[in-house]
């Protein structure tokens, strides 16, 4: 373990791999600062959990216990493998930290990013436009349902204005109302996404329409359908039916039949359109198989040639109006949702509003946009920056956008002010344990990071890969994997993982994978019985999760029951 990363002198960033110390070099970092006669109030530890935070703040009171209890020859060992020089001055600062911490009027702050967010809003909450003295509203699913209710309301009092008429397109666009609910849950979900990307728009629904029309290089006023039937192709597709009649076999009799069918409809529509490209594409929208040949040129002669042309020109023709179908499909989709999905936040942002309540978007993107673009985000970053002078992230992989954004600008504060007094900043995490993607979080913002704060902070970065507890079987799986070539494409930075426990015994079981069973199809024809819940229990739709849970349990249970030894030497058990 590099254990130069806990040195507060200078700015770190650890890629640290599971089990291999990263809250210890934390806890480390902070005892060092201590040490060093930083005051705790001015050191700030970040994580994501309360739990990730209340656990780094007992492992630093215990720590600092026995800093302050062991004898003198445990003290300087303890105080060697923290990298501290353990002179006299060292050795009495170090028994006098824990009773000083305990009892100090500004301990060192553990906190989750929301809570950071919230201590922020509360002290300004005018600058922000919060209501003074807001309630964290930790579960939304009721109130989520009455904005949803809003807004089916709203559309109820005229079902011939725009918003009735979109929502009922938009429920025809997703097949069905239960979808509908699911886009727009999925909106609201990601609201803090759809207001940085519209932040600068005055009219977003608009902006972000046009930006999805440049995107998908979809010309909205064209009608594929009407485009694909022009006079031009008409003819092409007559001359390929009676060319295709020249060579009379079953197959081709039938599709020239067909074709020449459809040319003498008077409407050229979807349906049409649809009934053509069977002619020329399979199932799986490939080019029908139509090749030369010795055969094809003695019935077609002289016109083999133009056969064969139309042969390729045709179906990319069909297959270019499909991709442009499916450009419109997309385009339509996405405009309702946008237009659906802003109203259902409306809803939802005023009923929070009249209860004087945010949630954890709220405290993100209030705090986010108070630090980068309020009038007075100078003098707000000026007075944080009075009381942070030493800043440390854990698991910075589940970081969002949003957060790094927000604590950027308390970044650049520290740079700027380096030179005044002793400033540092360390982050720590590792790619591959990012499990938060359900709340945006991005794992290559790390790398982002740790690129921008070695280019103004003149950061060094440490990486952790041996790891404490893990069996050489464990780690060679770990290394096999990311390895391989498509995840060298997604973590060009992995290095290979080491062990210290080289004679650990243990193995790696790949478990078979759990399918969801198939629906069985409803008979519509059967009488429908409703359950008695008094008397029937609910059917039990178990989620394969939990499926995969208990077959690690049931793992689990039979290594404890055949008394599997597990550990090495004096540490093993059985």
């Amino acid at each position: 373990m590099s254990i130069q990363a806990s040195n507060p002198q200078i700015n770190a960033t650890v890629s640290a791999s599971a089990g291999s110390g990263k809250t210890w070099m934390l806890i480390a970092r902070i005892v060092r600062l201590l040490l060093e006669g930083n005051e705790p109030g001015g050191i700030l530890a970040m994580t994501f959990t309360r739990k990730a935070a209340a656990e780094m703040q007992q492992r630093l009171a215990e720590r600092l216990y026995e800093l302050a209890t062991v004898d003198d020859d445990q003290l300087n060992a303890l105080l060697n493998e923290l990298g501290v020089e353990p002179d006299e001055a060292h050795c009495k600062q170090a028994r006098t930290l824990y009773e000083f911490h305990q009892y100090c009027d500004f301990p060192v702050h553990t906190q989750t990013f929301h809570s950071f967010c919230q201590d922020i809003l509360a002290r300004f909450p005018l600058e922000a436009d919060v209501p003074p003295g807001f309630d964290l509203l930790e579960s939304s699913s009721l109130l989520i349902q009455q904005a949803r209710n809003a807004l089916f309301n709203e559309a109820a009092l005229d079902m011939d204005a725009p918003l009735a008429m979109n929502l009922q397109a938009f429920t025809s666009a997703c097949d069905g109302l239960s979808n509908m609910r699911k886009s727009l849950d999925s909106f609201l979900g990601h609201r803090s996404d759809w207001w940085a990307f519209t932040e600068t728009a005055k009219h977003p629904c608009a902006y972000a329409t046009k930006i999805l029309q440049q995107q998908l290089d979809y010309d909205s006023e064209t009608d594929p359908v009407k485009e694909f039937f022009d006079q031009h192709t008409l003819e092409q597709l007559k001359t390929f039916a009676s060319l295709l009649a020249k060579n009379p076999t079953k197959t081709n009799i039938k599709y020239a039949d067909e074709i020449a069918s459809c040319l003498t409809e008077e409407i050229f529509d979807h349906i049409l359109f649809i009934r053509i490209s069977q002619c020329f594409l399979t199932k799986k929208n490939e080019p029908l198989s139509r090749k030369d040949s010795k055969t094809l040129r003695t019935k077609l002669k002289e016109d083999a040639d133009h056969f064969l042309e139309l042969v390729e020109i045709l179906p990319a023709k069909i297959l270019h109006s499909f991709d442009q179908l499916n450009k419109q499909k997309t385009f339509e989709l996405n405009r309702l949702w946008y237009l659906c999905g802003e109203r259902f936040v409306y809803h939802y942002q005023k009923l929070k509003q009249e209860l004087r309540q945010l949630d954890f978007t709220d405290l993100e993107w209030k705090t986010y946009t108070l630090l980068q673009h309020s009038d007075n985000a100078m003098w707000i970053q000026y007075k944080l920056d009075q009381r942070i002078d030493h800043f440390l992230i854990d698991e910075f992989q589940d970081t969002n956008p949003t957060q790094w954004q927000l604590i950027l600008p308390l970044l650049e504060e520290m740079a700027a002010s380096e030179q005044q007094r002793p400033r540092s900043i360390f982050l720590v995490g590792d790619e591959k344990q990012s499990i938060y993607s359900f709340r945006r979080a991005k794992p290559e913002l790390q790398a982002q990071a740790a690129d921008w704060l070695q280019k103004n902070l003149n950061s060094q970065a440490f990486p952790l890969n041996q790891s404490w507890r893990s069996s050489p079987a464990i780690i060679n799986t770990v290394n096999a994997v990311f390895q391989q070539d498509e995840f060298k494409v997604l973590l060009p930075s992995f290095s290979t993982h080491e062990t210290h426990k080289i004679s650990l015994a243990g193995k790696v079981e790949l478990f078979p994978l759990i399918k969801q069973p198939e629906k069985e199809k409803a008979d519509e024809s059967a009488a429908v019985i409703l359950r008695n819940p008094l008397l029937q229990p609910r059917e039990d739709k178990t989620s394969i999760y939990l499926q995969e849970g208990k077959q690690i349990a049931a793992s689990i249970r039979q290594m404890l029951d055949q008394h599997m030894a597990v550990g090495e030497g004096d540490d093993a058990r059985s």
